[in-house]
């Protein structure tokens, strides 16, 4: 089992410029589009000041037309920035999935335009440069909740000892990976997708650094995201161990045995009283508790089967609807557009391993 650790910048020293990778940052476009051209200028600015090769991968979830035609405009005039536009608007996880598809760079990093900020991400490449596999970055104006200590905190723990590895609340999506574990990622097409169990399931070395910024982080009230945050684990149980099917079939066991002892109990008070008086209280009580079991069972039961009719379709995970790159070069002569250069020989493993 991995163990992530924090990383510090004693671990590496301050990013240098690099001409022997390929650096692929992923994002997901937002709906708006409001601060879409900020954040791809300030991207790729940072970027360009680091490596010669690299691109800015958007996946457009299903906005509307009007972002698309603003990406467009910006692959005119920014060089390097690649849009994969997909059919319809799929869940978080399945835009990821694509991005994961797509990207072709020795590493990957998954941003949120609206509250990561793109500096951070030669910290990012560099920690992973030191052999980590995954690198998470967290503000460190995140703030720990009482709910999430109380409950959140418990539950996941708890989960993670059934499942074998790590799983922690709230983890951030601002990350890098190794190719080597993108090229594991993408191996696993399971419909029921989360990055966090993914991540943590392939295992390899992982850290996490923390970063200083003003950009406002989006939460939900404590109550919806532990509501959001238990759904999650639950959904991950369900979809990745038999453990609580299991659960259900042992509670299945318990409750005939219950209902087998009362039968008994009813035998012996027969032989042994002359005159029974009517136990409907105990009768209901049993009916009751018999019916609860059986409800629980056929919940649990019903999940699973939802999840067998799932991952037995023979589909795709999603579908794309076009894809466009900048029809500009990085300047120099060196700096070609990266969408017409080839990924870098000191890969481990490139993308044509995919």
């Amino acid at each position: 089992m991995s163990h992530p650790v924090r990383a510090t910048d004693a671990w590496f020293s301050q990013a240098q410029p690099s001409t022997e990778i390929l650096v692929s940052v992923s994002a997901i476009v937002p709906d708006d589009g409001e601060h879409l051209e900020s954040f791809v200028r300030a991207t790729v600015a940072a970027l360009d000041a680091y490596y010669v090769y690299y691109e800015l991968l958007l996946i457009d979830n299903g906005s509307p037309l009007d972002v698309q035609w603003q990406i467009q405009g910006l692959q005119r005039t920014v060089a390097n920035v690649r849009m994969v536009r997909l059919s319809r608007k799929y869940s978080k996880e399945l835009a990821l999935a694509a991005a994961f598809d797509h990207c072709i760079g020795d590493y990957v990093i998954l941003i949120d335009p609206l509250i990561h900020p793109p500096e951070q991400i030669p910290r990012l490449v560099a920690a992973a440069a030191t052999g980590c596999d995954s690198v998470m970055a967290l503000s460190s104006s995140r703030r720990e909740t009482i709910l999430d200590r109380v409950v959140c905190g418990p539950v996941y723990r708890l989960v993670s000892s059934l499942l074998g590895f790590e799983l922690r609340p709230n983890e951030s999506t601002y990350r890098v990976f190794s190719r080597r574990l993108v090229n594991s990622i993408v191996r696993i097409r399971s419909k029921n997708r989360y990055l966090s169990y993914l991540n943590a399931s392939v295992g390899l070395r992982q850290s996490i650094i923390w970063y200083e910024s003003n950009l406002p982080e989006r939460r939900l009230s404590s109550i919806r995201n532990m509501c959001r945050q238990l759904n999650t684990i639950s959904n991950i149980l369900v979809s990745n161990s038999a453990v609580p099917l299991r659960f259900a079939a042992l509670m299945g066991v318990l409750a005939s045995t219950g209902n087998l002892l009362y039968l008994v109990y009813i035998l012996i008070v027969t032989l042994v009283k002359s005159r029974i008086a009517e136990g409907w209280l105990t009768l209901s009580l049993t009916s009751t508790t018999m019916f609860f079991f059986l409800f629980v069972i056929l919940t649990v039961m019903a999940g699973y089967v939802a999840r067998i009719l799932d991952e037995s379709k023979e589909q795709p995970l999603y579908f794309v609807e076009s894809e466009t790159n900048s029809s500009v070069s990085s300047t120099g002569q060196q700096r070609l557009n990266v969408i017409q250069e080839r990924v870098s020989p000191t890969a481990t493993g490139g993308a044509n391993d995919r």
